[in-house]
């Protein structure tokens, strides 16, 4: 386990309009703020597609991580995320979502966000962390997943 206590300074609010690519413009906002590190406590939306890591099929081992994504179209849904220096110095946004599907009674998917285009709306709050450094890199008890390392 790893803790620590964070300090932020500056919030950002971050409105996206209808075909904006999530991710992307998480970073472009970070970009554009200078931001290199942060939370988001929870964004809120619509959105005409998600992506997320999963599969409709059997399992054959829960523990190995899923090769395999999903597609979802217009849901609704919330999510959290962090920003963090990636392994190639870039930007890495971490973002998870659970969606409703609007026509199947809200039936629910959740999970790692690969992609996600805003349909009406989304809505963040992005808060700036200037201490601990953020940074994800491949951790080998984790399968070689890249995860958040405080330092």
């Amino acid at each position: 386990m790893q803790s620590a206590p964070v300090t932020t300074t500056r919030r950002i609010l971050v409105v996206l309009e209808p075909g904006d690519e999530v991710i992307a413009s998480i970073a472009a906002a970070c970009s554009e703020h200078g931001v290199r590190q942060a939370v988001v406590p929870v964004f809120l939306g619509a959105f005409i597609s998600v992506t997320l890591i999963g599969t409709d099929e059997p399992v054959a081992d829960p523990d190995l991580p899923l090769p395999h994504s999903t597609t979802v179209e217009f849901v609704e849904g919330v999510g959290t995320a962090t920003i963090a220096t990636g392994q190639d110095g870039g930007l890495a946004v971490h973002l998870h979502a659970a969606v409703g599907v609007k026509g199947a009674g809200a039936l629910a998917h959740a999970g790692h966000v690969l992609a996600a285009t805003t349909h009406y709306t989304a809505e963040m709050l992005i808060e700036e962390v200037s201490g601990p450094d953020l940074g994800r890199r491949a951790d080998p008890r984790a399968h070689g997943i890249a995860t958040l390392r405080l330092s």
